[in-house]
């Protein structure tokens, strides 16, 4: 009879019990070690900001599929690209630093 009365959720819910907690973990880990990477990209970003314009500042940070985006006040946006290169563009869109890839 007690093998009636329990809960098929419940003994599904404890089951992946585990397997989710290990799980949770794992991404906990990668999310602290992604944060200290930016941070590092941070640092580079605003060494390179300075020697650019020092009164300039970094207000965003964005990431894609290519790379990490930093976005300035002043309208700069700093690209570092997954192999490592760096593209800086100012506001009107002319490049300071590198020249973006056409793809065809």
């Amino acid at each position: 009879m007690e093998f009636l009365e329990r809960d098929p959720l419940k003994e599904q819910i404890e089951k992946g019990k585990e397997r989710r907690a290990r799980i949770v973990q794992e991404l906990l880990e990668l999310r602290t070690r992604e944060r200290e990477l930016e941070k590092e990209l941070y640092k580079e970003a605003v060494e390179l900001l300075k020697h650019i314009d020092d009164g300039d500042y970094i207000i965003h940070v964005s990431a894609s599929l290519d790379g990490w985006k930093f976005l300035t006040r002043r309208g700069k946006i700093i690209f570092v690209d997954k192999d490592g290169s760096i593209i800086v563009q100012a506001r009107d869109g002319t490049y300071i630093i590198g020249q973006r890839g056409v793809l065809l």
